[in-house]
């Protein structure tokens, strides 16, 4: 994989990826292994369950998992430890900011769905940028039918999404705004749920304070 502090150019490696994923090094920190965190031991982001997940693809075809760091067969909370920002970097590309096709929404949309994919899941991201569409396409009146909340972001959420952005009144800081406090509904659903997270709950709080933002 990739070393620490790897610029390599790879395929989707665009400038504005490197400038997202730098951000999210960020708003991630370094290593985590709190006991309450339900995606067990975590660095730069990437969770065990996650690693366990994605990490068994075999690019250079040696028949080994390339996310096996210490080789010992199975891909547990040691291999988490030995991730390098470069591999980090390698899995948010592959996994998330290219599933998305985050290039191809404008700014800071792509960021904000990759930062929240990172952190809940492509599947979540995408449903709450609906959500927030639907928010802004009721409080905007604009004359389009809501949105099937369904994790597509296809022509017709890509359509209401830009008849958002181009009422003088909206504009982009209409979407971004709902967008967070779709995001905080999530985190405040979690803590609600499940009491152990609530002590999570004020720097997930934020974190989504921190979307869209530079």
């Amino acid at each position: 994989m990739n070393g620490e502090n790897s610029d390599i150019v790879v395929e989707g490696w665009t400038p504005r990826y490197a400038a997202a994923s730098a951000k999210l090094r960020k708003t991630e920190g370094l290593l985590s292994d709190d006991p309450l965190d339900r995606g067990g031991t975590t660095k730069y982001g990437i969770s065990l369950r996650f690693l366990v997940a994605e990490g068994k693809i075999d690019l250079d075809g040696d028949g080994r998992a390339d996310f096996d760091l210490d080789m010992d067969g199975d891909i547990d909370g040691v291999d988490v430890r030995k991730l390098t920002w470069g591999d980090a970097k390698f899995l948010y590309l592959r996994c998330f900011w290219l599933r998305l096709d985050a290039d191809s929404f404008a700014r800071p949309v792509g960021e904000m769905l990759f930062d929240q994919a990172v952190n809940g899941g492509l599947s979540a991201a995408k449903k709450m940028l609906q959500r927030a569409v639907n928010a802004c396409l009721v409080q905007y009146k604009v004359d389009l039918p809501q949105l099937n909340v369904d994790g597509d972001l296809g022509d017709k959420s890509r359509a209401a999404l830009d008849a958002v952005v181009r009422v003088p009144a909206a504009r982009m800081p209409a979407i971004i705004m709902a967008y967070r406090e779709v995001v905080k509904a999530r985190y405040r659903a979690i803590a609600a749920a499940d009491p152990s997270q609530k002590r999570f709950l004020n720097g997930w709080l934020n974190r989504a304070d921190e979307l869209g933002r530079d």
